[in-house]
């Protein structure tokens, strides 16, 4: 994967970033109100159901389970049953009679969503460092910064979910699709957004917040992962930035973590350009 690139808007944050301490932010303090809604729609939910009962599961439907068994484990308290052993078994259940209680379905479906999203938080990168509007809304008119990292992909490899611990590019789908009985639908859980967000071009990791540390940030308890400090490679300086921050900053980088570079971001022509700090 490309270079990932981080807004920063508080330059207190530098000296953590430069010990390789990144945090990860629970769904509920994200930004963006629509990732808050109900992801649970009932006809998709009711249609999602009628195909599979009617066609029955394929090879792929099985590992996709198996994948989605594992990202519920994060909210075991409301997981209905365990994916059978085969595509013969998990058919025969989907069209068992149990599965005609739609509206007890559909709570347990919803229930679980939520619980999942209690139990993770997310590193939200951007493939973009040049963007205007990223610079004004999230480095703080650009008296802020922008972090680049490098080699995040061999850091968070993923797992056995296929959605955590790994950096997945955010798609921006005009209609947000439910989380249903299609068997990848719980992808679109963290990683789909409306098209007004799409300037961001977000790259997110997604991380069970246990395997975070909690650590107090000022007055905040923050969840904090630890990553080698050759990932952050270098720091882009908002050019509204005091020059005493920008001063701090490097006498930082020197103590800390000595191979970032330091870079004047500034605008020249109506384009976002950069300088080595002097």
């Amino acid at each position: 994967m490309k270079n990932l690139y981080k807004f920063i808007a508080d330059p207190s944050a530098v000296p953590f970033l430069l010990r390789g301490l990144i945090k990860f932010t629970p769904p509920a303090e994200l930004n963006d109100p629509s990732e808050l809604t109900s992801n649970v729609i009932h006809e998709e939910v009711v249609k999602s159901l009628e195909r599979i009962r009617k066609n029955g599961y394929t090879a792929e439907d099985m590992v996709n389970l198996r994948r989605q068994q594992n990202l519920f484990r994060l909210a075991p308290q409301f997981q209905v049953v365990k994916v059978p052993e085969t595509r013969e078994q998990a058919t025969a259940l989907v069209r068992s009679a149990f599965y005609d209680q739609i509206s007890i379905l559909e709570q347990r479906l919803s229930d679980m969503l939520r619980g999942v999203s209690s139990k993770v938080g997310l590193f939200c990168l951007s493939l973009r460092y040049d963007s205007l509007p990223m610079w004004a809304h999230y480095a703080n008119n650009a008296a802020g910064l922008v972090v680049e990292f490098v080699g995040l992909e061999e850091v968070f490899k993923g797992d056995d979910t296929g959605v955590l611990s790994q950096p997945i590019a955010v798609r921006y789908e005009r209609d947000r699709r439910s989380v249903t009985f299609d068997t990848q639908s719980h992808e679109s859980l963290f990683f789909e957004k409306f098209p007004d967000w799409s300037y961001e071009k977000e790259v997110r990791v997604v991380l069970p917040l246990a395997d975070c540390s909690t650590e107090l940030i000022g007055d905040r308890h923050l969840a904090i992962r630890e990553i080698p400090r050759k990932c952050i490679s270098r720091l882009f300086l908002g050019w509204n930035m005091p020059k005493n921050v920008r001063q701090d900053i490097q006498l930082h980088v020197q103590e800390l973590n000595s191979e970032v570079e330091v870079v004047d971001a500034r605008i020249v022509h109506g384009r976002v350009e950069f300088a080595v700090f002097c």
